[in-house]
């Protein structure tokens, strides 16, 4: 019998608290609020509305990219219905400790509406989050070359992004070997996403009125990589990381203004949160999410 103990969730929480707290404090102390309240404030609405056009349009491709997925186990629902289970599921993240209370609670939903297997959901909500994850990783590589930083090798990393691909073939084959059937679907889907990610960002430093003079490459770099910070499970959903990411790169990237990354962390933050807020509806009536679905005979299986 084994003789580990699971850490308590109470204590899993203080701890991601306690982190978050510290990497805010890391970014307080390294940058000038004031200024980045002024950048915030003195923003231009027009390019901020454009910002959030964009990233509402990437959430809506998100949908049909896990909907991909879903024909897969094979699950067959309605656009719409998951449309409203992707908002749903957007919302539970901002509000619910560590990030990922709303693909658990989409997992609940479909077990109980669709009846299918725990696992195999499971499966597909974290294929399309590792999805996203190996893109920005695709999109870092192609990138790093226009960083205005000497990294060993620099030209070079490109040659990596195929074996990120494979990587990703290979993780799909070990976590549930039927969705290696949308591989190619799911890929195409996440580089549009990510790409449209990269236009968001651009929005909002043009909102900024941020004077890139050809540093595209290192604020977008940045970008991604906050992003992978916040998606690591060691802060209160990522609250602090994707700034102190911003903030410690900019003190290497002598091309990025620090108050501004961060500026543009918080705005890309709020646009998120705001573009989130439909979601709070169907977290209060979950049962509206699949009132037009006609559940098909032959999806209906033992569930766990």
């Amino acid at each position: 019998m084994s003789t580990k103990r699971k850490v308590p969730n109470y204590v899993k929480l203080i701890l991601k608290v306690l982190f978050s707290a510290a990497a805010i404090y890391y970014v307080v102390n390294n940058i000038d609020l004031c200024q980045v309240w002024m950048y915030m404030k003195g923003s231009n609405k027009l390019y901020l509305i454009l910002a959030m056009g964009f990233y509402v349009f990437a959430v809506l491709l998100g949908t049909y990219r896990l909907n991909t997925i879903f024909t897969a186990l094979p699950l067959k629902i309605k656009n719409w219905s998951n449309i409203k289970l992707y908002w749903m599921g957007l919302f539970y993240n901002f509000f619910l400790p560590g990030g990922v209370g709303g693909d658990g609670y989409k997992v609940f939903l479909l077990n109980k509406y669709y009846h299918i297997k725990v696992k195999k959901l499971l499966s597909a909500v974290f294929a399309e989050r590792v999805s996203g994850l190996s893109i920005i990783l695709v999109y870092i590589l192609a990138l790093v070359y226009f960083v205005d930083y000497k990294i060993p090798y620099q030209g070079w990393y490109f040659l990596l992004i195929p074996g990120v691909s494979l990587g990703y073939y290979i993780f799909l084959w070990i976590l549930n070997r039927s969705l290696t059937k949308v591989f190619w679907k799911v890929t195409l889907w996440s580089l549009i996403i990510q790409g449209i990610q990269m236009l968001v960002v651009i929005s909002i430093l043009k909102a900024m009125g941020t004077v890139v003079n050809g540093h595209w490459g290192d604020y977008l770099v940045l970008f991604f990589l906050s992003t992978i910070a916040g998606a690591i499970p060691i802060t209160l959903g990522g609250i602090g990381a994707r700034e102190m990411a911003y903030a410690w790169g900019a003190t290497y990237l002598t091309g990025v203004n620090q108050d501004q990354a961060v500026a543009l962390s918080l705005i890309f933050y709020f646009l998120s949160l705001v573009s989130s807020l439909p979601g709070l509806f169907y977290s209060l009536y979950p049962n509206r999410i699949f009132k037009d679905e006609i559940l098909p005979d032959e999806q209906v299986e033992v569930a766990l």
